[in-house]
């Protein structure tokens, strides 16, 4: 991310496959709150969107459909969004596509970041590419590997916590983190649920 300049804009795709066959498709906690699955799946990709720009996001724009019957509403939506920086992007979601396919994309000045899910060697993971200016394309694949490093750090910080009450944990794994994620999709929800009127969202 360093290398692409100055953010111009982001894409984020997220087709999911969420139907019957999903072994999380019937969890009944995940039928029973507003946003259902749009809410409990998205809140890991607004994560990695997070991550990945290193600025939050201020304000959303959004439009949800429910499509799929099946599936409690909202299954689609479609977001504006504008970070704290200035750079704008887009969220386009739908939680059960024929065509699986998660992406994110920050275009900049400099070059261009892609990661994309796929498979590498019969390893599930994301494929990151990197495009500069020059017209050099770098490719890294990372195996998944998320829940393992996530309780790694979580059984480090309280080994060092019960040594040092000092010890500052991984900020990462802060609930904090977790709410910055959840105000951002209940934005978009809020700004659907207006007809697409712009809504800031809430500070942590």
């Amino acid at each position: 991310m360093n290398d692409i300049g100055d953010m111009m804009n982001i894409q984020v795709i997220v087709e999911g496959s969420m139907n019957s066959s999903n072994p999380y498709f019937n969890s009944s906690w995940r039928r029973n709150f507003v946003g259902g699955f749009i809410l409990d799946m998205g809140v890991h990709f607004i994560a990695g969107l997070r991550m990945l720009v290193g600025s939050e996001v201020a304000t959303v724009s959004s439009i949800s459909r429910h499509v799929d019957t099946d599936l409690p509403p909202p299954d689609n939506i479609c977001s504006l969004f504008q970070l704290e920086n200035g750079c704008a992007g887009v969220l386009v979601f739908a939680v059960n596509s024929r065509s699986p396919k998660i992406l994110w994309r920050v275009d900049g000045t400099k070059g261009t970041v892609k990661i994309e899910r796929g498979v590498d060697g019969g390893k599930h993971g994301y494929q990151v590419l990197f495009s500069s200016e020059s017209g050099e394309c770098q490719k890294t694949f990372y195996p998944f590997c998320g829940v393992h490093e996530e309780l790694k750090a979580f059984v480090h910080d309280m080994v060092q916590a019960s040594k040092d009450g000092d010890h500052k944990a991984e900020p990462r794994s802060s609930y904090v983190e977790g709410a910055r994620d959840v105000a951002v999709l209940e934005a978009m929800l809020e700004s659907s649920a207006k007809q697409g009127a712009m809504v800031q969202v809430k500070k942590f």
